[in-house]
């Protein structure tokens, strides 16, 4: 999907809400598909204890027919524990240039060693795969200043076959998504809409004050 800064999705007037959900859903499968997509990265949130955490993660895969968005992160990392305690998960994605802003979330399920992990760790190239074979997890503390590889991972000095010890470590999160919610921005005028989701279809749509 590619537009001219001046040019935007949802053209002139009143847009149809319906068109919108599905056009948001292409920008997502776009962000998910397209390296250079401002929508490949996205912010994920969590709450635990009323504390909200929010990180930037790589959009991996959306599954527009089944309305489900996915993401890769470390075992050891510490929004699993997060993600075990609420079991769900918020996304935020922006396009300045369409002055469009998507929110969704919904219930997860967490992939570790089954059969859709080994189908994401096939198709994660070998240069991607060093963080997951490092001997001290995510967040672990450092003496200096350090990026925490050794020097053959540094150099990505290791074979796709030693690259395998990183599987372990390996996660595929899947939200199952049950809400989203588009915002446009306009000096005429911002608009909003929301959308609820069951057993992957779409069961409602209504506009909502910007």
């Amino acid at each position: 999907m590619s537009l001219s800064v001046n040019e935007h999705l949802w053209g002139e007037g009143i847009p149809e809400i319906n068109d919108i959900e599905k056009i948001c859903w292409q920008m997502l499968h776009d962000g998910a598909t397209n390296r250079k997509s401002v929508m490949h990265q996205a912010v994920i949130a969590t709450a635990v204890d009323s504390v909200a955490h929010m990180r930037t993660v790589v959009l991996r895969r959306v599954d527009v027919d089944t309305k489900k968005i996915y993401l890769h992160t470390d075992m050891r990392s510490k929004k699993m524990d997060d993600l075990y305690q609420t079991n769900h998960l918020s996304w935020l994605v922006y396009d300045q240039s369409q002055r469009t802003q998507i929110r969704l979330g919904g219930k997860i399920i967490i992939h570790h060693l089954d059969d859709l992990c080994i189908e994401h760790w096939g198709k994660t190239g070998h240069h991607s795969r060093r963080y997951y074979m490092t001997d001290q997890p995510p967040t672990t503390e450092l003496n200096q200043t350090s990026t925490g590889l050794n020097e053959a991972l540094t150099a990505f000095d290791y074979t796709l076959e030693e690259s395998e010890a990183g599987f372990q470590n390996f996660v595929v999160v899947e939200t199952c998504i049950d809400w989203m919610e588009w915002y446009y921005t306009h000096s005429k005028g911002n608009r909003r809409a929301r959308f609820t989701y069951h057993e992957n279809k779409l069961s409602s749509s209504s506009w909502l004050m910007p």
